[in-house]
């Protein structure tokens, strides 16, 4: 990779001293498009004297905070990349210098050094970033500690693609709580006999990073308690979600528990494992139980819904044989469901898949009926939400919108930018996008509750209005159409 930044230059303060990796480059007939040119990645030490002087950037007013356009990066051949806690700087095009830092095996976290205040390259330092014109500290994940009140750091997007390079560039995308699992079945029988734990592995399936990792275990009304026992090893994904399940003097039947996992600010919201411990009295006759009567699924014109499944137990002795299933369609729609089985004997799991090619928006049920020879059948209830395409988006995963008023930044993307929303009433949400109409730059949520742009000064209320009292007048934010159905958990923003 080679970098070019053509109009991209450091204006150092006079010295004696050419220690300045940059000046010492120019005194030795390299200017600063040249040395920057020569290389892709900076070592931290140069970054840091690479910020000599004041540290103001000169050319043109708006330094990208990050590459519009992603680029590839190679971390296998950079030493520092090799362990966990790794950082190096990153220059490609006319962006900032970004810092890429190994978070995993398999993650990484990436962060522009230009100080959101007045666009400086911060200094690298061993446990913060500091800006060195007016003093805005920043801790390590980019969050403003102290010194010049501004926003922090902006994130930068980065993925792990399959041969091991980055993908570096573009809006982030934000964090995506995910789970490997949602359900978890346990058998055992009244004779006793202990229950292997189960594990769950608890991962980020969007940018940034997810930290903050809570989770809380309820029973089902009605019914026994103090059977589960939940765990979480770490509180930042990737992490493991440890299930253990112990019947105790529990007599024969099916129990039921929701395991949640939660973070703050990520786009997926809180992750949920159904749980089911099946007590089987091996003196009884056999009886078809499954882990779920009812499934829900909710998804956008032109994506691909995953797949749920659902576990068919045997509740008493004897077997449990000739598994089949058929689905009954309420009026509207058919032929939308798939249904496979991993075996026809007890237990089996069975997956169900929508097929919303050719759907209109709205809401579809159907039943599944789940048969086994000679036993009384057992059936699910499927509801099937199909939303224009667009950007989806969990209400409790953005605690601001809570309240009315409340206004949550940098949501998802649409339209090549991101984007906020702002709770206007009880049954109703307005979005803008948050790139500034004036030069393109990213806007930030001031006090939760109106929007400034970093670089001129441009502010905009909650209603996306550009206020006269701010420092650049320009339009209005661009406003998207929001479909909200009141008592709903998402919603979505489309153009």
């Amino acid at each position: 990779m080679t970098v070019d930044r053509p109009f991209l230059r450091i204006r150092p303060m006079p010295s004696e001293s050419t220690s300045c990796v940059s000046c010492a480059a120019s005194a030795a007939g390299f200017d600063r498009r040249q040395f920057l040119a020569s290389a892709s990645v900076l070592s931290l030490g140069a970054l840091v004297t690479t910020a000599c002087g004041d540290g103001v950037i000169s050319g043109p007013s708006v330094i990208p905070p990050f590459p519009s356009t992603p680029f590839t990066f190679d971390p296998r051949p950079v030493t520092a990349l090799q362990q966990v806690g790794g950082r190096v700087v990153v220059s490609s095009g006319p962006s900032s210098p970004i810092l890429v830092e190994r978070l995993s095996t398999t993650q990484y976290r990436a962060l522009s050094l230009v100080c959101p205040h007045k666009g400086t390259i911060v200094d690298v330092r061993s446990a913060e970033f500091v800006c060195p014109n007016h003093g805005a500290r920043f801790a390590l994940d980019g969050e403003w500690t102290g010194g010049q009140e501004t926003a922090s750091l902006a994130p930068v997007a980065v993925r792990t693609n399959a041969d091991g390079t980055l993908t570096i560039g573009g809006v982030p995308t934000p964090p995506a709580l995910a789970l490997s699992s949602s359900s978890a079945v346990f058998v055992t029988s009244i004779s006793g006999g202990t229950m292997a734990p189960q594990t769950i592995a608890v991962r980020n399936d969007g940018g940034g990073s997810v930290s903050g990792l809570q989770v809380s275990l309820a029973y089902a009304p009605n019914q026994r308690s103090g059977w589960l026992n939940v765990a979480i090893d770490q509180a930042s994904t990737p992490a493991t979600l440890t299930l253990t399940a112990a019947r105790g003097t529990i007599p024969a039947g099916t129990y039921s528990a929701t395991v949640t996992v939660s973070a703050p600010n990520v786009s997926t919201g809180a992750q949920t494992v159904a749980v089911t411990m099946l007590v089987q009295d091996p003196s009884s006759p056999a009886s078809l139980l499954l882990s779920a009567s009812a499934l829900s699924f909710t998804v956008a014109q032109g994506t691909t819904p995953a797949a749920q499944t659902v576990e068919c137990n045997n509740g008493g002795g004897g077997s449990v044989l000739g598994i089949t299933t058929s689905v009954n369609y309420a009026p509207g729609a058919i032929g939308w469901l798939t249904t496979s089985l991993s075996s026809t004997t007890a237990p089996a799991t069975l997956t169900l898949r929508p097929i919303i090619t050719g759907l209109a928006v709205g809401t579809y049920t159907a039943t599944v009926i789940v048969a086994a020879s000679g036993l009384t059948n057992r059936t699910i209830t499927v509801t099937l939400t199909v939303n224009p395409p667009g950007l989806q988006v969990t209400i409790a995963a953005w605690p601001a919108l809570a309240n009315v008023g409340g206004v949550a930044g940098s949501v998802g993307n649409v339209g090549g930018g991101p984007v906020a929303i702002v709770r206007t009433s009880a049954n109703s949400f307005s979005a803008f996008s948050m790139v500034c109409p004036h030069a393109g730059t990213t806007i930030l949520v001031v006090n939760g509750a109106s929007f400034r742009c970093p670089n001129h000064g441009a502010l905009f209320d909650r209603d996306g209005n550009n206020l006269p009292d701010g420092s650049q007048l320009t339009d209005d934010l661009k406003r998207y159409t929001v479909i909200y159905t009141p008592g709903a958990a998402t919603l979505v923003v489309t153009l």
